[in-house]
């Protein structure tokens, strides 16, 4: 009876020594960074452990230079605008930081097919290094300044590091050619479609508009408490850049481009792009990333494609969301 009573005395000393040390830091557990025969020992297998999906393996140059230090990562979520901000964390917390930036090859590989000459690597270049890092944390805010590395949380948004650098993250991500090449056809068959709309000595001012339907709408009564943007915020977006431009030409595009045609049906100089052939996310990206100004609604690919394009940007105003931290960083950024 006596052993039994050590035995229990002594597991909840240890289990409150536990809890006492996670209130101060975030320990390697958290993330679960395991692979098929046990935890994580290399950075190959960390890069595993943060993408989705699994990836096949390569052979790495083992003479390759190991992280003396910690490393800044992040784990994989979401689709493209999503990718982009995790992989701008990165990027940016590297500069802040001065760890060595990484990101899993699962998020490079998408990202490499809408922009080139990204500079941040992947783990392939160090996976046959051994994991020494005793301890990663989830934030800026809890890393001490030791060998700490960050890993980042899936969906991680940060507008106010990331900003700080804007010019400099529009110039990472830099689109492909051909990406730039088509969206440019797009635009020259956008102008040809609404050039009775505005004179020929009026050059076009593009405004890109991307319209988030579909699975976003379910997503935005449960988290955020509210409906999709009517029709009524378009169009009164949409109203004041006609009386602050000459020759405006909206550019549509949509994961629901059907919805927008009908919508925007009544409006001449409104042109919905994809909407009898579905565009790629990439030419989505590339076509809002070369118009003049910006009208979105909500989520991150509305909010990438305002900041790849600068000028002028109306959202929709959702106080909990992410866009309501860029209107107040961005000065050329307005709600209503």
């Amino acid at each position: 009876m006596l052993n039994t009573n050590r035995n229990l005395l002594f597991k909840a000393i240890i289990l409150a020594l536990c809890t006492i040390s996670f209130v101060h830091v975030f320990l390697f557990p958290l993330y679960e960074l395991k692979n098929r025969r046990g935890a994580a020992r290399t950075f190959s297998d960390l890069e595993q452990s943060l993408c989705m999906s699994n990836i096949k393996k390569r052979g790495v140059w083992r003479s390759g230079r190991c992280p003396q230090y910690g490393v800044v990562s992040v784990v994989q979520g979401g689709r493209l605008g999503n990718q982009m901000w995790e992989y701008a964390s990165v990027w940016a917390l590297a500069r802040r930081t001065g760890l060595e930036p990484y990101v899993p090859r699962c998020i490079r590989t998408k990202l490499d097919q809408v922009f080139e000459h990204l500079t941040v690597s992947t783990f392939e270049e160090i996976g046959h290094c051994p994991m020494q890092m005793e301890h990663f944390v989830r934030s800026l805010d809890a890393w001490n300044f030791t060998n700490q590395s960050i890993i980042l949380p899936r969906y991680y948004v940060q507008p106010e590091l990331v900003l700080t650098w804007v010019q400099d993250i529009v110039q990472e991500f830099t689109m492909r050619k051909k990406l730039v090449a088509r969206s440019q056809e797009v635009l020259q068959a956008v102008v040809k479609a609404t050039e009775k709309e505005y004179p020929k000595n009026i050059t076009p001012t593009f405004v890109g508009v991307h319209v988030r339907r579909t699975d976003y709408i379910g997503y935005l009564r449960i988290k955020h408490h509210v409906g999709p943007a009517h029709r009524r915020f378009f169009l009164a977006a949409m109203k004041i850049f006609e009386e602050k431009y000459e020759g405006v030409v909206f550019v549509v595009v949509s994961d629901d481009p059907v919805w927008c045609w009908k919508t925007f049906l009544a409006k001449n100089n409104a042109y919905v792009v994809g909407w009898h052939q579905k565009n790629s996310p990439a030419l989505d990206m590339a076509i809002l990333a070369a118009c003049n100004h910006t009208i979105y609604d909500y989520g991150t690919f509305g909010e990438w494609g305002a900041i790849l394009a600068g000028g002028d940007t109306i959202y929709y105003n959702v106080s909990s969301h992410s866009s309501a931290k860029l209107g107040q960083l961005m000065a050329n950024w307005h709600t209503i």
